[in-house]
């Protein structure tokens, strides 16, 4: 099973190694898509994989030293506003944007991390991300 969650780490958290240990406790890999470290706060996009049970046992660890939120859908476009230029394709980290093979643009919301990357690119401003 693979699960993306966001975690908001307060000041107080930010030093202690709680994805080690989580990893160490649980036995699921995770990884850790993107991340913004401050000492005032932590905000990480974290991806993890492992059996049903292991998986939500480690969204438990975490959520004793953060807020947790599951991703869901976070891509949105606008197809009445997408030209299928494809200035999006580049800028996505995880490959979520795709050209298929009739060149239209091709959005993978599996595997989106909501960075918002294509958001800030797109000329015709045809992509939204869900803010949570």
């Amino acid at each position: 099973m693979r699960k993306r969650i966001y975690l908001w780490v307060p000041s107080e958290n930010v030093h202690k190694p709680i994805i080690s240990n989580a990893i160490l406790d649980t036995k699921v890999n995770i990884n850790i898509l993107k991340a913004k470290i401050e000492p005032q706060e932590a905000f990480l996009i974290l991806e993890l994989n492992g059996d049903e049970e292991k998986v939500d046992e480690a969204i438990k660890y975490l959520s004793k030293y953060g807020e947790i939120e599951e991703i869901s859908r976070v891509i949105k476009r606008d197809e009445e506003k997408c030209v299928d230029c494809g200035a999006c394709i580049t800028m996505c980290p995880v490959e979520a944007i795709k050209m298929d093979e009739e060149f239209n643009v091709v959005f993978d919301e599996n595997e989106c991390i909501g960075c918002k990357s294509c958001v800030k690119v797109c000329p015709f401003k045809a992509i939204e991300v869900d803010d949570i």
